[in-house]
């Protein structure tokens, strides 16, 4: 059996493979590594009135 090229996947085809062979680490880090466009960086060490904050002018953003 061959190895799955999980660089060549898109994001959507690497989420599918992960569900389906959950215990390859390989293909779980590859997809872990990947960039979200729509994703929110905020640093651990902010306060968490700061995260709720920041969450809840995304969400009045979406609306």
């Amino acid at each position: 059996m061959s190895k799955p090229d999980f660089q060549a996947m898109n994001l959507t085809e690497l989420r599918q493979y992960v569900l389906a062979h959950r215990d390859n680490i390989e293909a779980w880090d590859e997809f872990a590594a990947r960039p979200r466009l729509n994703a929110v960086m905020v640093p651990a060490d902010t306060p968490i009135e700061e995260q709720e904050r920041i969450i809840k002018e995304l969400v009045d953003r979406s609306k």
